[in-house]
């Protein structure tokens, strides 16, 4: 014969969680009709009946659920109930248990992720910058996927920062590829300005004109070589603006000689 008798620990459960279980297993799972009493605070009585059956011959059929210190409960089987039917109540119980555990553990988590995602838009937006929840919640979901836990607070200020410096960078960085577009069309436009140099005159060719390229406004020159054509940014490693997310400083490289250098 199987044990009628059992101890659970019903973690953040209450007898009101309990008592729904044990009637939702009886009831769906076993296909008996129930009646629950509660004998003070501690003690849960639940009849179970079979419909086809005379409930005066069903008295003994019940379940007896006794609260226990340190969030457990004592379960006891009484009446006419096979081992089979024992046996599928305690496992119908069990994976009930757990599953509405993981339920609550993972509403809960999603309650924990909306409410990061709404505190580091609130953060975002008190300062004066716009950025869409969606954007918020994927960085979020990202850092959990990486790193299998929630961002801390001191984090959560790291990357309200780190967005606006990335902000800022782009920003800056739209402006001064428009000024460079603007430069690059009027210089086509203008006209290379031709003169006359005595050092010419010493060259082997009888032409003594030179052509002379004003400097563009706005555009890198290398101070080495002088070359302003080919001039690349780059991330300075050793030049660390933000820890988390990592953000670096710029600096500066010319294709032609190599020199690098940063302008603030």
């Amino acid at each position: 014969m199987l044990e009628r008798s059992h101890s659970f620990n019903i973690r953040d459960k209450d007898y009101d969680d309990i008592q729904r279980i044990m009637e939702n297993v009886l009831e769906k799972d076993l296909s008996f009709s129930t009646n629950s009493k509660r004998l003070g605070r501690s003690l849960l009585r639940i009849n179970y009946f079979d419909t086809n059956v005379d409930r005066e011959n069903q008295k003994n059929n019940r379940i007896t659920i006794l609260q226990e210190p340190e969030k457990r409960i004592y379960v006891q089987i009484n009446g006419k109930l096979t081992d089979s039917q024992v046996g599928q109540f305690w496992n119908e119980f069990e994976n009930h248990l757990n599953r509405s555990i993981e339920i609550k553990k993972d509403m809960k988590l999603i309650s924990l992720k909306d409410d990061m995602v709404r505190e580091i838009k609130e953060l975002i937006d008190e300062r004066g910058y716009l950025v869409k929840s969606e954007d918020v919640q994927e960085f979020v979901e990202n850092f959990i996927e990486k790193y299998d836990r929630f961002p801390k607070k001191d984090e959560i200020y790291s990357i309200v920062k780190g967005y606006i410096v990335m902000v800022n960078e782009e920003k800056l960085f739209d402006n001064n590829g428009t000024d460079l577009i603007a430069d690059e069309k009027n210089m086509e436009k203008s006209e290379p300005i031709l003169e006359k140099t005595p050092k010419d005159l010493s060259l082997t060719s009888n032409d003594s004109t030179v052509l002379v390229m004003s400097d563009g406004v706005g555009r890198r020159k290398c101070p080495v070589c002088g070359n302003d054509g080919l001039i690349h940014e780059m991330d300075d490693k050793n030049v660390i603006l933000l820890d988390y997310p990592k953000i670096y400083g710029k600096k500066n490289c010319c294709a032609d000689c190599g020199h690098e250098w940063r302008e603030y």
